[in-house]
């Protein structure tokens, strides 16, 4: 969805929100790393993901460092979706837990070196995890992959934090893609009814 499509008031903290490629070079590889991994067009078409804060609120591990922003200022014009964790328990109880644990990353550098850690193991796969990933240094699934094991969650069993890429969040069956679509206006629809997820 677009922007003007979305009702930030329906947007919780502990969602996972996910950016559609941009186009750019490093958008163009992280697609087609995912490709090479398995993934959809669909699924490696996601280049990025961050957590929210609630509304239009965000964690993410992004250049140079790891830091809080506002998506309406900072990621204007590009196509997002909202995943939201199954589990009832997370979302009465951990969720905002698991946003803090992201959160407790800001201002750490970003982690360009995994990147081409991904690389590396696809050209010599004798790594169980990514040789050039750093805790210290996180990259965008990372954080959320980290953030969710954290609570004691783990959508993705037997796969390093490190080696979580956005298509593996987006296509995990564990997430459902949340509808935070506003309600059009005057469209001659009853306007009071809940909107269906999808």
């Amino acid at each position: 969805m677009i922007f003007s499509e979305v009702d930030m008031d329906k947007v919780k903290m502990g969602m996972i929100v996910c950016f559609e490629s941009s186009g750019s070079f490093i958008d163009r590889r992280i697609e087609g790393w995912q490709r090479f991994c398995g993934f959809d067009v669909e699924a490696a078409k996601i280049t990025h993901v961050a957590v929210s804060m609630g509304g239009p609120y965000i964690i993410e591990a992004t250049f140079p460092h790891s830091k809080t922003s506002d998506l309406l200022v900072d990621h204007q014009g590009r196509r997002l979706h909202f995943l939201y964790y199954r589990g009832q328990e997370f979302r009465d109880s951990k969720r905002k837990n698991m946003a803090l644990w992201a959160a407790t990353r800001c201002n750490l550098d970003y982690g360009w070196p995994a990147l081409l850690g991904f690389y590396l193991r696809s050209i010599i796969p004798i790594w169980k995890s990514n040789p050039l990933g750093s805790k210290s240094s996180p990259f965008c699934s990372y954080l959320v992959g980290w953030a969710f094991r954290r609570i004691g969650i783990d959508p993705w069993p037997g796969l390093a934090s490190d080696l979580i890429t956005p298509a593996h969040i987006f296509a995990s069956d564990m997430f459902e893609n949340y509808d935070v679509r506003a309600i059009p206006r005057g469209n001659g629809q009853n306007n009071c009814s809940v909107p269906e997820k999808i």
